[in-house]
């Protein structure tokens, strides 16, 4: 049985630990929705996310291109408190940020991905291509 992690009572992040397989809920650029943010691997200063898509489906665009399809991890939504359905990680695109955008008061930890998810999410991400050699070492250590 997979347990359930959350800490959604948790309202400031700046006590909190960031670690790979942190969930949290908060504004990102240029979408209109909190979004669902991944840390996927921790470097000095900076993190690699990738978003968590609170559909019930994939976007068309990417059901039809095989290779972004490939990187879409599906989340189930009994196994987190956080997600009100099944979901997917979309793996394609990893997003760098600096850890900074992360200690924003917007951003609300929501718990922690199955290490069997986050182990499927970061080899989505090393997977899908977008990332340097040097950036796999960097955020995965390998």
């Amino acid at each position: 049985m997979v347990r359930k992690n959350t800490f959604s009572s948790i309202e400031n992040l700046r006590g909190l630990s960031i670690v790979p397989g942190s969930v949290f809920l908060g504004p990102w650029a240029d979408i209109d929705h909190d979004k669902f943010l991944i840390i996927a691997g921790v470097a000095q200063d900076r993190i690699l996310v990738c978003s968590v898509m609170i559909n019930s489906q994939i976007n068309q665009y990417i059901q039809k291109r095989p290779h972004l399809m490939a990187c879409q991890v599906e989340l189930k939504g009994n196994d987190y408190d956080f997600l009100s359905y099944d979901s997917y990680a979309n793996c394609a695109q990893p997003i760098k940020a600096k850890l900074e955008v992360f200690m924003l008061n917007d951003f609300k930890y929501c718990g922690l991905l199955t290490d069997s998810d986050l182990k499927e999410v970061q080899q989505q991400i090393i997977n899908s291509g977008t990332l340097t050699a040097d950036e796999i070492s960097i955020f995965f250590n390998a």
